[in-house]
């Protein structure tokens, strides 16, 4: 199957901040690395936002794992990344459709993005690489409606 190419186009990524460590246990861990690091939740904070020209958009994505004031063994991790994204100009496309783009494939694409820097930032340390599990875009966007409202 071909893919058809989107009317949304990612011009640029960029890591704005990013603070990732190794918090070391005191004592022996009884559980396996990879369980520890899976068991912390992924907290996820973004916006959306558009540029004062109207061809501009900016999805700046923050996420932490284990990054609170008292911190678990492994890692603590605070990433913000910044997208910005336009569309294209010969594809006429309703406000409805280009909000939907961007908060669904948008932001998932800075999700991803973001994942990787972290899979590849965490490489370098004694742990190894780690990857956050999926996320589930839809419940992140009703959760974020929440605060908003």
């Amino acid at each position: 199957m071909i893919a058809r190419k989107s009317a949304l186009i990612l011009e640029n990524f960029v890591i704005v901040d990013s603070h990732i460590s190794l918090i070391v246990a005191n004592e022996k861990l009884n559980t396996g690395v990879v369980e520890i690091l899976n068991s912390y939740p992924v907290e996820i904070d973004f916006s959306i936002e558009e540029d004062s020209n109207d061809e501009l958009f900016r999805i700046v994505t923050t996420i932490e794992i284990n990054n609170k004031e008292e911190r678990n063994p492994g890692y603590s991790i605070l990433v913000t990344g910044m997208s910005f994204f336009k569309f294209e100009n010969h594809t006429p496309l309703p406000d409805n459709q280009r909000k939907q783009m961007l908060q669904v494939s948008g932001l998932s694409i800075c999700i991803a993005n973001i994942r990787s820097y972290i899979a590849n930032q965490t490489s370098y340390y004694p742990w190894g690489s780690f990857s956050f599990h999926a996320i589930d875009i839809q419940h992140l966007l009703e959760e974020k409606q929440k605060t908003v409202s």
